[in-house]
């Protein structure tokens, strides 16, 4: 390239070959071991992956990030030793997208070589992170929703201009793209492009592909209108041809197929070591998986943005055993199905309100399955962190642990972090009723209007629950609970997970027995009267873009079959009654 020249230098530390880009200033000694060593020189890590870490340090005065690659696969190193370097093709996809007039981080200098291999840029200040900056706007009131409008549109034509230049990014999410925050109108700079490929044409199968990668990144967080509007701002700036319709379709398909394989490869990654889980080995016969960082900050949770190491577990949980009678552990159930606890636990620095519960067989012949399944703690806490991947908010799994004699499960431990939120029903009479019980004084309706809305999100749990396949078969009141703060949206939070199972797919038959039970829990609460359960149910069947439904046949299978279930809990329930006072012999 015109832009760059090449020399060769060689270091003390074999840093192999120097690439520098003209307009950039020359770099001595001095410098280029601060790029080549940043950790010796005390810079900061933005962030840290198995194939590379970030850095961010002050060089002549200016803030630069330098990104050092690197691998533990001997396979991925040869792949990028024939590929000529994964810093240099990402400094010539910056010059490159730059003659395009697309905006991205100035390169200074990029090394590659046997021993090091790095590539230092000019920090874009001030600038936020996509992603965070649309969630602050988010909660800026009408002038956040107009500037989320105009930045949508400019980054239909980023995007636009990319595939127009034959640019694939293979890692295209908001977390990638920067926002400028020195501009009256937002400005969008294009990161890590490390990644991208460049082609002479893009199909419109591989610009559909890559658009949905933004469609998954975003979809909880945008309308329908707001992805149009980004599409149609899309096809005017690369001229593609085809409808608006005829791209949503095929992009929101791609969209669809991307997030299976997103959702399956973190899924995978929960009961493996690695930056945000980790296997543990303690003594007496226990292993088991705990958790070093969470990706997913839902239900209020205060251990998600805590960083534990495996020493300090191993530590915490040196006698599983004793959890359950230190000082300050209260009993909160103790069943022929389990123990649970609630206490505070230390993990090295950090102290976490935690419950612990230890599973209980009931019945012999379970003995014999669960030799060959994992244990009620372990499927507990793997399905726990598949809910969070999907942004359904439950208690964070911290631990879980079992000791096996052979093949033979002897005892199991599951750890998750305590909720501080009421129940669906404690919630719904405290602040629903006249004269209010809450902590907040409300208007009537102020409290309708909460009301209404936990009813809808409690709908809208359902059936993302259904969408992802999962069945809970003890879907009850007093397994949710609701977090709200004066001035925020409520959000509900499932929790004991144990009903809970992954199915292939769903019958129609099985999503409305969850219906069913949902409903029949909400006849528990006096409060909830028949149009906020049909709330619950509209909330359940409606959909961005679906238009009018017809909810009546719903609603009334839903009512016959929450009567008919009515009346065998009551029959139930008094059976129980009569076999209790019925005397001995």
């Amino acid at each position: 390239m015109s832009q760059t020249q090449t020399t060769d230098r060689q270091m003390p530390s074999r840093l192999g070959k120097l690439i520098l880009v003209d307009s950039a200033p020359p770099l001595d000694q001095q410098e280029l071991a601060e790029l080549s060593h940043p950790k010796l020189a005390n810079w900061e890590i933005v962030k840290h992956t198995a194939s590379r870490t970030v850095y961010h340090g002050l060089l002549g005065g200016q803030e630069v990030y330098v990104k050092h690659f690197h691998s533990r696969s001997w396979l991925h190193r040869l792949a990028r030793r024939l590929s000529g370097g994964e810093a240099r093709h990402e400094m010539n996809s910056l010059l490159y997208l730059s003659s395009q007039g697309i905006a991205t981080a100035a390169p200074l200098a990029a090394m590659g070589g046997d021993g090091t291999e790095w590539l230092a840029t000019r920090a874009v200040a001030p600038a936020q992170r996509a992603d965070i900056w649309h969630e602050r706007q988010l909660t800026s009131g009408p002038g956040g929703l107009r500037r989320i409008r105009q930045a949508t549109v400019a980054m239909g034509r980023l995007v636009g201009r990319m595939h127009t230049a034959g640019v694939f990014h293979r890692d295209l999410h908001c977390g990638n793209i920067l926002v400028r925050t020195d501009s009256t109108g937002p400005q969008l700079v294009l990161m890590d492009l490390h990644r991208v490929s460049r082609r002479r044409w893009l199909s419109r199968r591989a610009r559909a592909a890559n658009i949905a990668q933004l469609f998954h990144d975003r979809r909880d967080f945008t309308s329908r209108t707001d992805r149009l509007r980004f599409l149609k701002s899309y096809l005017a700036e690369s001229r593609a041809g085809g409808s608006l319709r005829s791209w949503q379709e095929v992009i929101e398909s791609f969209a669809r197929r991307h997030t299976r394989r997103q959702n399956a490869q973190r899924d995978r990654r929960t009961l493996g070591a690695g930056r945000y889980f980790s296997p543990i080995r303690l003594g007496g016969g226990w292993r088991g998986h705990v958790v070093l960082t969470s990706k997913r900050r839902m239900g209020g949770s205060r251990a998600a943005e805590m960083e534990f190491n495996l020493d300090d577990w191993r530590l915490a949980l040196r006698d599983p055993g004793a959890l359950f009678s230190a000082t300050g552990a209260e009993v909160i159930k103790d069943s022929p199905s389990s123990l649970i606890v609630h206490r505070t636990l230390s993990v090295g620095p950090h102290r976490v309100e935690v419950f612990v519960k230890r599973a209980r067989r009931k019945k012999p012949w379970k003995a014999l399955a669960d030799c060959f399944r994992p244990s009620r703690p372990i499927r507990a806490f793997e399905l726990g962190h598949a809910m969070l991947t999907r942004r359904i908010a439950t208690a964070l799994p911290l631990a879980a642990l079992e000791r096996r004699r052979g093949p033979f499960l002897q005892d199991s431990i599951l750890i998750t972090e305590a909720v501080n939120a009421p129940r669906l029903n404690r919630f719904m009479e405290a602040h629903l009723t006249v004269p209010l019980k809450g902590p907040a004084p409300m208007t009537a309706s102020q409290q309708r209007r909460l009301g209404q809305e936990v009813l809808w999100q409690l709908g809208r749990l359902l059936q993302r629950l259904h969408d992802y396949s999962f069945a809970h078969r003890d879907l009850k009141a007093t397994n949710i609970l609701v977090r709200w703060q004066p001035g925020l949206a409520p959000e509900v939070v499932l929790v004991d997970l144990d009903g809970l199972h992954r199915k292939r797919s769903l019958t129609a038959r099985r999503r409305f027995q969850g219906l069913m039970r949902l409903n029949v829990s909400l006849l528990d609460c006096p409060v909830v009267n028949r149009a906020g359960r049909l709330r619950m149910l509209l909330g359940y069947l409606r959909r961005p873009g679906g238009g009018r439904i017809n909810f009546k046949p719903y609603w009334h299978m839903l009512e016959d079959w929450s009567e008919r279930t009515r009346r065998r809990q009551i029959r139930s329930r008094r059976k129980r009654q009569r076999a209790a006072r019925r005397p001995g012999p």
